[in-house]
């Protein structure tokens, strides 16, 4: 049986005109492009896409990747270059913050408008106002001028304008800190519903927790070009491990010692626990082994330690280790230390692994000695944060909570959801079903990555 697609791209592309100065922008104006002083700047191109109806598919990538382009050219917002797509049913996007607003109209002006422009009767539009005012908690601002909205409260309204007309597909671009925690909240129970309901989810978050829990599979996108694609956890684990050179302090050891007879590091390397495999590729859980080879030509008068520290991409030390603080001695004019960590507790991601060689109190440091190749560890399950922690689950249905002291008592309660993210804006979108081609590049000076 066939599978319905609810959106296909094929061979998508994007490209801005870059221009060397003003003038070549201004020759190739006065020629009417006979002339042709650009360069195309492709933000987007090769993409290719199918999403299932109901399903849910999340875009992950850097700064620059190209997914805020991508997801507006699916939004109809802008033209490709080059390739096709096609929207089955009725498309509604949550890009930008105000895009689809007027400033000067009230709120409840700008929700006549959203609704006009997908095409919404406006006997809908009037059944929908009040929804969407107290959704987004705007009830008695309905009637003031959006530009006196802080942009919180513009915020919420965008994402109420754009998820309260029961769209087919909804593109949203990093909503996940929309208004307070409280609202986080709401925001992400409407998504699931609309998915409970057989909508079509788009969803770009730099979040991968989101990713993972939101979307059945993700597309890692680099330089504008698909990265990989696959299952949501896949495709996280990948982005999650994906190396980037922010270490440059790092990537060299620290500056050698003038004195021949200096204690030194003659080699680092980590193997499966047991064996003589090296290792730089695990999952949670597996048990290895790192073997540091010293030299130290004085051992009497210039005792040393060894220690390791595990440092995520970010420089977020993640756990240091040393025989200094394990009372372990490291005797002898050569020899190698080895550190056995049995079922190693890391989740996914990359990490750089630091041999440091000090001196006998542990606090001078001979050498830093960084492996040449990062530890990359892939996890198969949706688990959260650095590491895995050993822990263990039991319910007790019917218990009652422990009664509060006076002192504790408050007159009034709260409760907070909380959902992680970023930020984004108002809704846009486009009524029926939507197909895109590729006309001439547009002019953008290399604008519209994300």
């Amino acid at each position: 049986m066939a599978v319905e697609l609810a959106l296909q791209a094929e061979g998508l592309g994007k490209a801005y005109r870059r221009y060397a100065s003003n003038l070549g922008r201004l020759v190739e104006l006065a020629t009417l492009g006979r002339a042709e002083r650009s360069q195309p700047f492709w933000a987007l191109r090769g993409v290719d896409l199918e999403v299932a109806r109901g399903a849910a598919l999340g875009l992950v990538g850097a700064n620059g990747a190209g997914k805020s382009t991508l997801l507006r050219v699916l939004a109809g917002t802008t033209h490709p270059s080059e390739g096709r797509y096609r929207v089955a049913g009725r498309a509604a996007g949550l890009l930008e913050l105000g895009a689809g607003f007027h400033l000067d109209f009230t709120g409840r002006e700008n929700i006549a408008l959203a609704g006009m422009l997908l095409g919404h009767p406006r006997r809908e539009l009037r059944r929908k106002e009040a929804e969407i005012l107290a959704f987004a908690e705007l009830d008695e601002f309905a009637d003031q001028p959006v530009r006196t909205y802080s942009t919180g409260m513009g915020m919420r309204l965008g994402f109420a304008v754009a998820t309260a007309f029961d769209p087919d597909v909804l593109i949203v671009d990093e909503v996940f800190a929309v208004g307070d925690m409280y609202f986080q909240k709401k925001c992400v129970d409407r998504l699931l519903a609309f998915r409970a309901a057989g909508g079509t989810l788009l969803l770009c978050s730099h979040s991968l927790y989101d990713v993972r829990q939101m979307c059945d599979e993700a597309v890692w996108l680099d330089g504008g070009r698909v990265a990989a694609a696959g299952t949501s956890v896949d495709v996280t684990n990948e982005y999650a491990a994906f190396q980037r050179e922010h270490i440059e302090g790092l990537a060299r050891s620290a500056p050698a010692a003038a004195r021949p007879d200096a204690p030194r590091v003659v080699d680092a390397r980590l193997y499966a626990a047991g064996t003589d495999e090296e290792v730089d590729e695990v999952e949670p859980g597996r048990s290895v082994e790192l073997r540091v080879w010293y030299e130290n030509p004085t051992p009497e008068t210039t005792p040393v330690h060894v220690g390791l520290g595990v440092l995520r991409q970010d420089q977020t030390l993640c756990f240091g280790v040393g025989t200094h603080l394990d009372g372990v001695d490291v005797p002898g004019r050569t020899g190698c230390a080895v550190l056995s960590l049995p079922e190693l507790p890391l989740l996914s991601g990359t990490f750089q692994l630091l041999v440091v060689l000090f001196d006998g109190s542990g606090v001078h440091r001979y050498q830093e000695h960084l492996l040449a190749r990062p530890l990359v560890v892939r996890s198969r399950t949706k688990e959260l944060g650095l590491v895995r922690v050993p822990h263990a689950w039991s319910v007790r249905a019917g218990a009652d909570a422990p009664a509060l002291p006076a002192s504790s008592r408050s007159p009034t309660g709260s409760s907070t959801g909380s959902s992680t993210g970023s930020s984004t804006g108002s809704s846009t979108g486009s009524p029926g079903p939507a197909t895109g081609a590729a006309p001439q590049p547009a002019e953008g000076g290399g604008a519209g990555t994300s």
